[in-house]
């Protein structure tokens, strides 16, 4: 083949090859062009309605699934637990649960790390809520991220008409194990979007936004998924699927009271047994 035959083709396979280049790159602007166009339009949308968002979270954020199982406590365990806390006469119901009534009602004044500071492993929770059951609820947190509403990994403090902490409940997860490669999660602004058609009102604020953890099922082993909670007016709390960008459903107020029955039952049957 002549030269002129061999530098014809090498020009026109490099001509093939740029238009090939240039179509992926216009079709990949064209795609974040559609991407920011939906996204400037749901935005409009909430600007329109009065709607405030404030600071979002940064966007591109990156987390996996995990995994955990709920704590069982062996016997000299619990009996070296129950040694080192001062004031309180624990029990171990279940090899997974504690409950411990302090001797007498312990005042705190509203200092939760304070209350923390008398349960085994305080730290690790962290403060959610005080209900008017008389219940404070602390949830777990696992690699720096709150567990939410799950039975496996919290803490129910329950109050006197005083405020002082009377008995608490707690239950611990275990180490976790990591279910997933790391996966860029719903962008915080696709989060607010997926509650607009069915939660958000007209002048409603997104008071507060972050990732923590949820699972559907508590039973054995349990898979935890990346979650956005958003907090609407500084009053309600509604979690997305921060990968598949779907609302879960929370019945927090059953939640309560599931938890606030199972203490009372408890300490009833506690007195009980020692009555005997």
């Amino acid at each position: 083949m002549q030269w002129g035959q061999i530098k014809t083709l090498f020009i026109i396979s490099f001509l093939i090859l740029n238009l090939f280049l240039a179509q992926q790159f216009l079709e990949k602007i064209g795609d974040t062009n559609l991407e920011m166009l939906a996204q400037t339009s749901f935005e409009d949308q909430l600007v329109a309605d009065e709607i405030e968002v404030g600071d979002l979270p940064e966007r591109g954020e990156r987390e996996v699934y995990i995994s955990a199982e709920r704590y069982e406590f062996e016997e000299e365990e619990f009996e070296d637990i129950a040694d080192s806390v001062n004031n309180q006469t624990m029990i171990l119901v279940n090899e997974d649960t504690i409950l411990s009534e302090f001797d007498e009602p312990f005042e705190f004044n509203g200092n939760h790390e304070e209350l923390l500071e008398q349960i085994h492993r305080g730290s690790e929770y962290e403060f959610w809520g005080e209900y008017d059951e008389h219940v404070i609820l602390f949830f777990q947190e696992q690699n720096d991220r709150t567990v939410f509403f799950n039975t496996s990994g919290l803490i129910a403090v329950t109050l006197n008409e005083d405020g002082e902490a009377v008995n608490y409940a707690q239950r611990i997860l275990g180490d976790t194990a990591v279910q997933s490669e790391e996966q860029t999660v719903l962008d915080p602004i696709n989060a607010i979007e997926v509650l607009y058609s069915s939660v958000l009102q007209r002048q409603d604020e997104v008071t507060d936004m972050s990732l923590g953890y949820h699972t559907l099922i508590e039973e054995g082993p349990q898979i935890f998924t990346p979650t956005w909670k958003i907090t609407i007016n500084d009053e309600s709390d509604y979690f997305v699927n921060a990968i598949e960008g779907q609302l879960i459903p929370n019945n927090e107020e059953n939640f309560v009271q599931a938890i606030s029955y199972f203490i009372d039952y408890q300490v009833q049957e506690f007195m009980r047994s020692e009555s005997e």
